[in-house]
């Protein structure tokens, strides 16, 4: 039964990977001595599992979303600034979370919170972002 499931499982995470391909964002911590690097992958359309990858690394970690809310609103009551709180798929569990505070496609926020309860802080790094994913140098 384990093994159908994880065979159900990772074949789903393979959808969501090539779903992904292209709607992703490279992020660097800060504040740290050796910088943190990841690339989050979001999830295509109405789907709420994406994906993220630390480094250079061939794994990934799936991540849902939790919840959604608006932040700040223009004038005429239109949503205009939103945090996201995703949540990583762990064998053991969910792990940590991640919370994007964004606007569109421009992040603002972007925080990665351990499930002991640090914090590490990111931000983009467009310099890494290529056709296929984040490439660190």
């Amino acid at each position: 039964m384990n093994k159908i499931l994880v065979l159900v499982f990772g074949l789903a995470l393979n959808h969501v990977a090539n779903a992904n391909e292209n709607n992703f964002r490279c992020l660097q911590s800060i504040n740290l001595n050796k910088p943190i690097k990841l690339q989050f992958n979001y999830p295509q359309d109405s789907e709420k599992t994406g994906l993220v990858t630390y480094g250079n690394s061939a794994l990934s970690i799936p991540v849902r979303l939790k919840s959604e809310k608006t932040i700040r609103e223009v004038p005429n009551g239109q949503p205009w600034l939103f945090q996201s709180t995703w949540e990583e798929i762990t064998n053991a569990g969910i792990g940590g979370r991640y919370v994007i505070t964004s606007q569109a496609a421009d992040i603002y926020e972007f925080k990665y919170v351990r499930k002991d309860g640090k914090v590490f802080m990111f931000k983009v790094n467009i310099d890494a972002s290529t056709e296929n994913g984040c490439q660190w140098k």
